[in-house]
């Protein structure tokens, strides 16, 4: 006579047994089949959620990365983007954060160096129609609030903030080294 695990609680039992002792389920070829097939059930189960199925957690990482690309988990308002110059070119990407807040943008230069001759262009989103202003200097550190409506075209239309909201933003300057340092900030 031997032993063998019974199906229902994995304990050793005898293998002639029709009862087990430890949990006591009917061990007829009914009930037996029965148990398997909802352990078969019980595995799939188990697979489908990803438990043991390694493709789960790679298509949950690639996923997972392909959100950080697309929307870099910027706070909505805000946005932090740079313009780099092609090769060779003498670019520099500047350090800014950027808020449109109500009426008034709100520009941080976060460089260890001031922008100078500082030329300051918002864009509505129709296509050509950009408003202008210039600034003579943003000190390093230094956090700049302007009024939207200071903004204007070249045939001296000022922007209007309350019919319509800036697209985008573009920041140009000088560096101290007479390097241009270049800026681009966007909200939909």
């Amino acid at each position: 006579m031997g032993t063998e695990k019974c199906p229902f609680c994995g304990q050793e039992i005898d293998a002639e047994a029709t009862r087990c002792f430890f949990c006591g389920a009917k061990l007829d070829e009914g009930s037996v089949e029965k148990r398997l097939e909802q352990l078969y059930i019980q595995e799939d189960r188990r697979l489908i959620r990803g438990v043991d199925n390694p493709v789960v957690p790679k298509v949950v990482a690639v996923l997972i990365l392909i959100y950080v690309v697309l929307f870099h988990g910027e706070p909505a308002g805000e946005r932090s983007s740079a313009v780099i110059g092609p090769p060779g070119s003498s670019t520099v990407r500047l350090n800014a954060k950027v808020t449109f807040a109500g009426a008034q943008l709100i520009i941080s230069n976060n460089d260890s160096f001031d922008w100078e001759s500082v030329k300051l262009e918002i864009s509505s989103g129709v296509f050509g129609e950009s408003f202008g202003l210039s600034v003579p200097k943003i000190s390093a550190g230094q956090t700049y609030a302007v009024e939207a409506a200071e903004f204007r075209r070249k045939d001296g239309a000022r922007f209007d903030p309350a019919s319509t909201r800036p697209q985008k933003l573009w920041i140009r300057c000088d560096t101290p080294e007479k390097e241009n340092g270049s800026y681009v900030a966007g909200w939909k």
